[in-house]
């Protein structure tokens, strides 16, 4: 197969997991959302708060260092492997070991117990997680979404069997555990391809790729402090029920990216790895990226934020209804943060976590003032600094990130991000108002979804015709697929 089309079989089995992996998760949380208590996902942010400063030291960025070498020995693998175990084995005791006092500082002594459950699946997941990055760099993604969709539906499975049997939040402690089991396992049966670890460890091996490494798991400390401050904020100063209703349609945002985002940029890391001698095959391969993220992205974050209450309602239930506001803004906030994923794919494609670092460590100096100025007005002052905090961040992203790296305009670079939240809009509004005419959630939700969807299709069509080619191609009946 040809690189191309090596691509786009990759982002169509990426394109049916996250289609799959998106009913699962809806239903996963329109099920657990009348089961559970928002109090009880307030308690789990706070153990997802610190599950992910954590998991940055996991394998030290060898994985990705790894992804990002184009050649690499059997015995820098082995080491590889064997650091990335013994890294998250050690991680798995820090955090039990600090447990308590982790609980202390959030003033919730619930946390303990929780947190020392959680911290098992950093040693599960280390055990495969070098097994599939292999397939991912590679480009062989079907096996790779297969086994995750089967990990997620057997742990949404083992999530709400705990709940009905009256778990609380151990039901998602529950869930996570036997996904994360579940995935290491298939790995290693389907993926894995006769390879074995050698039982061999010498830091020769691995030397190399402490420079990439390093720079990247500082980037990636820094980026999550910038990242869940809001929710450690909110944690400290809220307390555990007000975290529970904003960090729900927080989750339903990042739900949403987790969903879409991988489909491109999960492809673009190993795919600008492979050409990051080539600048202008990069800067195509970044700006398209970044289109088809906003494009897919944007009818789906502009639906939920002019929707908002009808999607709390169907979605989460009458008890969830305050949080209708929170989601609206926190849609849009989602959609403007999509645009910066692909630059997270041109960084490590490039090899250059040291410019990411860069970057987020000049964020320590607007991101945690401007949420903790937005804290002191409780979870609606936290969304609108999310939201204001994206909008300020757009155009220096571009000065600073893309266009060193990929030589990208500034015109083009907005228009690839920009012009697919316009065109939602211009979709939306018009469904929008005419389904107020409804007194029914489900006949509103209806109405706008049959007067939002092929306009969309149609002004993309007119106005951003690349993306529907992508699309075409994707389902088999563009010219790259027919080749």
């Amino acid at each position: 197969m040809t690189l191309k089309h090596k691509t786009f079989s990759a982002v169509r089995w990426t394109t049916a997991a996250s289609g799959a992996r998106a009913v699962l998760q809806l239903a996963q949380i329109a099920v657990l959302a009348r089961l559970l208590a928002p109090e009880d996902y307030g308690l789990m942010a706070m153990v997802g708060v610190v599950l992910g400063f954590a998991g940055l030291f996991a394998d030290m960025g060898m994985n990705s260092a790894f992804v990002q070498r184009q050649n690499v020995s059997a015995q820098e693998r082995s080491s590889l492997f064997w650091l990335n175990v013994g890294m998250s084995a050690a991680l798995t005791l820090v955090v039990v070991a600090l447990s308590p006092l982790l609980a202390r500082w959030f003033g919730d002594v619930r946390l303990t117990p929780l947190l020392m459950l959680a911290a098992s699946t950093f040693v599960i997941g280390a055990l495969g997680q070098q097994v599939r990055m292999s397939a991912e760099k590679a480009l062989n993604f079907r096996p790779v979404v297969l086994l995750e969709m089967a990990a997620a539906l057997l742990g949404f499975a083992a999530a709400v069997g705990a709940a009905l049997a009256g778990w609380g939040v151990y039901a998602l402690i529950v869930g996570g555990m036997v996904g994360a089991l579940t995935a290491t396992v298939l790995a290693w049966m389907f993926l894995a391809d006769s390879w074995r670890p050698m039982w061999r460890f010498r830091l020769e091996d691995v030397r190399s790729y402490l420079g990439f490494g390093g720079a990247l798991v500082a980037n990636n400390l820094v980026n999550e402090v910038n990242r869940n401050i809001d929710l450690l904020l909110g944690g400290r100063l809220l307390g555990a029920t007000a975290l529970g209703l904003f960090s729900m349609p927080r989750n339903i945002v990042f739900q949403i990216q987790n969903m879409v985002n991988p489909i491109i940029t999960r492809v673009g890391f190993p795919l600008i790895a492979q050409v990051q001698a080539d600048i202008p095959r990069v800067r195509a391969i970044y700006l398209k990226t970044l289109n088809m993220t906003a494009a897919t992205n944007a009818p789906i974050f502009m639906g939920i934020a002019f929707f908002a209450p009808e999607v709390v309602r169907v979605v989460l239930g009458p008890k969830w209804q305050d949080a209708a506001d929170l989601l609206r803004l926190l849609a849009v906030w989602g959609l403007l943060r999509s645009t910066g994923n692909p630059v997270g794919s041109l960084l490590l494609g490039m090899g250059r976590a040291d410019l990411s670092l860069k970057w987020n460590l000049g964020l320590l100096f607007v991101v945690p003032p401007a949420l903790w100025a937005g804290s002191q007005y409780g979870t609606m002052g936290l969304a609108w600094a999310l939201l204001g905090v994206a909008a300020v961040l757009f155009v220096p992203m571009w000065i600073f990130l893309v266009r060193p790296l990929c030589q990208a305009k500034l015109l083009e670079y907005t228009v690839a991000a920009l012009r697919p939240m316009l065109l939602a809009v211009a979709a939306i509004a018009p469904g929008y108002f005419l389904a107020q005419m409804a007194n029914d959630i489900a006949a509103r939700l209806l109405i706008g979804a049959v007067v939002a969807v092929p306009l969309y299709l149609w002004l993309s069509y007119l106005l951003n015709r690349e993306w529907i080619s992508a699309m075409l191609q994707l389902a088999g009946r563009g010219r790259t697929a027919a080749a």
